[in-house]
């Protein structure tokens, strides 16, 4: 009884209390803590060590928090379509007695990073206190030699704007692809709010993916949902996706997050500078020619 009741607290602890509601402008999902780490180079100044928490979620989830607008680049000379970000809201749960939930905190966070047609977005809380429980990444790299479908999942997530909801099913896919990205499939059911989510492996609980569609059925007028047919990003997307994004240290104890901003900052550079002159190039030269007619 003592062993079972370990495992049910463990499985608190690296699950459930990882799992967060987001709130964006237009409806609510799920994210996941994947990161809470000290600050580089952030000496205590009494009031504690400050920390940098960071959730993923998906993109649609928090895509009307992101918005294209026209900006005067004084770098081009010219207006360049800029994205605007607002930010989002996400919520901790408070549980008594383990389980129970007696509320929630509220917390502002920024969207670091996104990428639509990956279906994925990093928010970081703007809060510099520690969160003690952050979501175990299954290892990069291993997903072939350790994953096999039987294996049993649990999905994890806001269902319908709930608190956490956990279901349980089987990794059941692998070669699914939609809108030319890979999605892996399992039967733990999901469902409207799971979106942004986690999937675990039941007995390491190690985060393998994220659940982000289901599958439906069109009958006259009708959609229904077919919950246990989950379609999950995998973790093989969710390295490339932090690594394309330079946010590597998330998963890479040996950079750190300052190294990560100077990096993103040196490309940002680079591509607005290779920009510019690829636009100078393009440009028709100027002539002289016919400028006599004015007096």
């Amino acid at each position: 009884m003592e062993d079972l009741q370990s495992l049910i607290k463990k499985k608190h602890e690296e699950m459930l209390y990882t799992t967060v509601r987001v709130v964006g402008e237009q409806g609510t999902g799920t994210g996941t803590i994947i990161y809470s780490g000290p600050v580089p180079n952030m000496e205590d100044d009494g009031n504690g060590i400050r920390y940098e928490t960071y959730i993923l979620t998906n993109h649609h989830v928090v895509a009307a928090n992101i918005k294209l607008e026209k900006k005067w680049s004084t770098l081009l000379k010219r207006e360049v379509k800029m994205d605007i970000l607002s930010e989002c809201t996400v919520e901790q749960f408070l549980f008594e007695y383990g389980s129970w939930e007696a509320g929630h905190t509220g917390y502002k966070a920024d969207i670091m990073a996104y990428d639509s047609d990956m279906d994925m977005a990093l928010l970081r809380v703007k809060s510099s206190r520690k969160f003690d429980n952050v979501a175990k990444m299954f290892p990069r790299g291993e997903y072939k030699k350790r994953l096999r479908m039987f294996q049993p999942l649990y999905a994890i997530g806001c269902a319908l704007g709930r608190p956490p909801v956990v279901t349980h099913g089987h990794l059941s896919g692998f070669n699914d692809v939609i809108e030319n990205y890979p999605y892996w499939l399992s039967t733990a059911p999901t469902i409207f709010g799971n979106s942004g989510g986690a999937v675990f492996l039941s007995d390491t609980m190690e985060y393998v993916g994220i659940p982000s569609r289901i599958g439906v059925t069109i009958t006259g007028f009708s959609v229904n949902a077919i919950t246990h047919l989950s379609y999950f990003i995998p973790i093989v997307s969710i390295y490339t996706f932090l690594e394309e994004q330079i946010f590597n240290f998330i998963y890479d104890s040996k950079i750190t997050s300052e190294e990560c901003a100077r990096q993103r900052k040196a490309k940002r550079e680079r591509d607005e500078k290779m920009m510019a002159v690829d636009i100078s190039r393009s440009e028709p030269e100027k002539t002289n020619e016919g400028d006599g007619a004015f007096f």
